[in-house]
């Protein structure tokens, strides 16, 4: 056991050296080509550090994180909740679901990044608009895995219920719910990286505030090292809420489990 463990410690470690090892040598060739080609276009990593470690001091920057970050949670929330329920509302009726599936597919078949003008059309350029374009994107992910976890759940075991006579909320709380959250949490992950997405490409499109809108304004002055600061904290960010999306699936599913 005690060799299986050091065997796999080993292999963390060696895989995390060729980790850093392949980003330092893509680092070190971007400085290279900075001083070869020049700094106006690709920038240059010690110029992007250097920019980075000047935001730290402005409350700006934090700001804008903030900004994005709120927008990105508020529209998950909203969508991840209509989503599973909608989702589940569907499943328990099947007629209805085939009636409206084309519906949704004809829907979700329009990129919904493209619903940004229209939103903020109606919504004006504040954090709403965002928001409903958030939430919109993660609804159907939601909507979509949740579908497809009520297609799978044991109709028998429903079926069992209806003559013990149990009514829908019962079989909706201990049978819908509990076998189809192993499904909405994957599309809770899934929808996580899209969020941020969406709410960076609505502050593109018009907004006063946000890492979207630091991009859109970096890129009209022209100031590519600001540009891929930026991108470097949509990166890290990215990376963050892709994490938190696996550790709170393998919370509640742990939750799960205890409550078997």
């Amino acid at each position: 056991m005690t060799s299986s463990n050091d065997d796999s410690a080993a292999s963390a470690g060696k895989t995390l050296a060729w980790q850093l090892a392949v980003g330092g040598a893509l680092l070190l060739a971007w400085q290279a080509s900075a001083a070869i080609f020049g700094t106006r276009w690709i920038s240059s990593p010690l110029l992007v550090l250097q920019r980075l470690w000047q935001w730290a001091g402005s409350a700006s920057v934090y700001a804008d994180i903030a900004t994005t970050l709120t927008e990105m949670i508020a529209g998950v929330l909203i969508g991840v909740a209509l989503g599973a329920v909608t989702g589940l509302l569907l499943g328990m009726s099947g007629f209805v679901a085939i009636v409206l599936r084309p519906i949704i597919f004809a829907v979700y078949s329009v990129p919904l990044v493209s619903l940004a003008p229209l939103l903020l059309m109606i919504f004006g350029i504040g954090m709403l608009p965002k928001i409903v374009l958030v939430a919109t994107v993660v609804f159907f992910l939601v909507l979509f895995n949740t579908m497809k976890g009520m297609e799978l759940i044991d109709r028998d075991l429903l079926d069992v219920l209806r003559i013990m006579d149990a009514r829908w909320h019962e079989r909706f709380r201990k049978v819908l719910v509990p076998s189809c959250t192993v499904w909405i949490l994957s599309g809770v992950k899934v929808a996580l990286p899209y969020a941020l997405v969406a709410a960076t490409v609505g502050e593109m499109m018009a907004a006063t505030k946000g890492l979207g809108f630091l991009l859109t304004e970096s890129g009209q002055k022209f100031d590519m090292t600001a540009l891929y600061a930026t991108l470097f904290i949509l990166m890290c960010l990215g990376l963050l809420v892709g994490e938190a999306g696996a550790r709170i699936e393998t919370v509640l599913l742990r939750w799960k489990r205890k409550h078997r």
